[in-house]
């Protein structure tokens, strides 16, 4: 009676079976004192059969949560043996709940939910974030954010750090799919491989892209892309005007590799001035990010110069590129750090 009583105060529910059997002698209390530990979560259900019981609930509010799962403890009250499972809600975390957080932190383009359920995150899953910020601050407030509205779920901030001035082109490249453009990395002075893109100051980089057998026609655009919010055109440039796939082919078929970025000299310095070539060193340090983009005609109208701002490469792509005219844009960052 007293149970149907607590429950009928709440608005919930009770299915009760009188049995015999052996149960504690405060088995009653327990049970009352279980359900009274239960009452400020949003949803609960209690399940007990003898002394075992079993005891869920959900919570909107971590502070609830914390004061219940006080109250309970690591056991349930008296006699009951078994425990509570209390989980931080919603029950459903939807889409549309996560995008405000998400709009709210980007400051690096548009951030995304990897393979996002239809209905919705239920407690515990794991919600991934991918793309690029600009600061690792910002991965914090993702965090925080996501964390307030998120309760019992694992948040994965699978984002790409960069900085402001990649961030401002970023948001200004092209839409293209990636052609499947390889980018090799190794040294001037000896013939290690270099995966990891990461050089040293004083080190001289040795960078090659390998040209898919399924690019026959059109014209490739490299830029390097600084922290110091730069623009470095590698190709084409004043000494190396013909960027046609026709002429980096040179006749060959399949895979090609072009390089460009080229070994040093003894007397350190470019083997002519076709070949680009250049040292580390400690005024532009941190993250480059590389462009390549293919376009069915040269990409700009008149050569661009070979080092320009950022802001003025931003403002080139958008009012001299015509989208129609690029058919691809791959990419890879390289970094730069004192040894």
């Amino acid at each position: 009676a007293a149970i149907t009583q607590a429950m009928n105060a709440i608005g919930g529910t009770a299915d009760l079976t009188l049995a015999t059997g052996a149960i504690a002698e405060t088995w009653g209390q327990d049970v009352l004192a279980t359900i009274q530990a239960l009452e400020p979560l949003d949803q609960w259900r209690l399940a007990v059969s003898g002394n075992a019981a079993e005891a869920t609930g959900l919570t909107n509010d971590a502070a609830v949560k914390d004061t219940v799962v006080a109250a309970l403890g690591e056991d349930l009250p008296g006699a009951l043996t078994g425990a509570a499972v209390i989980q931080q809600g919603p029950l459903i975390l939807t889409v549309a709940e996560i995008m405000p957080v998400l709009e709210a932190a980007a400051d690096c383009g548009p951030l995304t939910l990897q393979d996002a359920p239809d209905l919705g995150f239920p407690p515990g899953s794991v919600v991934t974030v991918t793309g690029a910020i600009a600061n690792p601050a910002t991965r914090a407030e993702l965090v925080d954010g996501l964390s307030t509205i998120g309760g019992d779920r694992q948040f994965v901030i699978s984002t790409e750090t960069l900085n402001p001035a990649l961030c401002l082109i970023e948001q200004h490249l092209p839409e293209a799919p990636p052609a499947g453009i390889q980018f090799k990395f190794g040294f001037g002075d000896r013939p290690d491989e270099n995966p990891s893109a990461r050089y040293f100051v004083g080190e001289n980089p040795v960078i090659d892209l390998v040209i898919p057998a399924s690019m026959t026609d059109g014209y490739l655009s490299v830029s390097f892309l600084d922290v110091t919010g730069s623009v470095f055109h590698m190709l084409p440039y004043m000494d190396r005007p013909d960027n046609s796939i026709a002429t980096l082919r040179n006749g060959q078929t399949g895979d090609v590799t072009v390089r460009i970025a080229y070994p040093l000299n003894a007397d350190g310095e470019a083997a002519s001035r076709a070949e680009m070539a250049f040292t580390v060193d400690d005024s532009i340090l941190g993250k480059t990010k590389i462009v390549v983009i293919h376009s069915d005609t040269p990409l700009f109208a008149e050569p661009r110069p070979m080092t320009e701002s950022a802001g003025g490469y931003a403002q080139a792509l958008q009012e001299q590129v015509q989208p129609l005219n690029i058919t691809s844009l791959d990419s890879h960052i390289m970094t730069t750090e004192q040894p």
